[in-house]
């Protein structure tokens, strides 16, 4: 299972690799850094696997992309936990899910980025929200629509390069398809930023 989350490190920096954004630089040399190495992760539970495979099956049911492939493959060394940091609303956060491949809370440890997948149901709103990181999003499946500061709210889809600012207020909102996507910070990680 170890190729497989090297195979996901290495698509994630191929993704990131696709924008001019010097934040998807930095993340793609890192992701392209852990990849070389010897990751050791720990052995999920077998409820966690399940959540996992859950997860999956929920964001994209019929999706064959090489990446969703990729995370399909690494569905049982996937650890996911509700995000926000305990400061979403209930009634959000049971429809989301966020996995921290890397990071101070990831399965692989690091304290210059954070990186991993985020889940959102289909017709859920996270509502907006600011931190002191600068962040990308890159959607694998589904479509959602992103709102930055007070602008119009602005649909995107695979293939789309999302990129908010530090401190920059700004919100997701699905439609009728869930959202799977790759995220990343960058700059000042820590999670006691985190307002909404």
């Amino acid at each position: 299972m170890t190729r497989a989350i090297k195979m996901l490190l290495t698509s994630m920096a191929s993704e990131c690799r696709k924008s001019d954004l010097t934040i998807c630089q930095n993340l793609s040399n890192a992701f392209d850094a852990f990849a070389a190495t010897r990751i050791e992760l720990l052995p999920l539970s077998p409820k966690a696997v399940q959540n996992s495979k859950n997860i999956m099956a929920r964001a994209c049911p019929e999706t064959a992309s090489d990446h969703i492939t990729i995370i399909r493959q690494c569905a049982a060394n996937l650890g996911w936990r509700k995000p926000g940091f305990g400061l979403v609303p209930d009634a959000v956060v049971a429809h989301m899910d966020v996995c921290e491949i890397i990071g101070p809370s990831g399965q692989i440890k690091d304290e210059s980025i954070r990186a991993g997948l985020l889940f959102q149901d289909a017709n859920v709103l996270y509502p907006r929200h600011s931190h002191a990181a600068e962040e990308i999003y890159f959607p694998l499946s589904g479509q959602a629509a992103w709102q930055r500061d007070d602008d119009d709210w602005r649909l995107h889809a695979p293939g789309d390069v999302i990129h908010h600012l530090p401190f920059q207020p700004h919100a997701i909102k699905t439609r009728t398809m869930p959202l799977l996507a790759f995220w990343g910070w960058a700059g000042d990680i820590g999670a006691d930023s985190y307002h909404i």
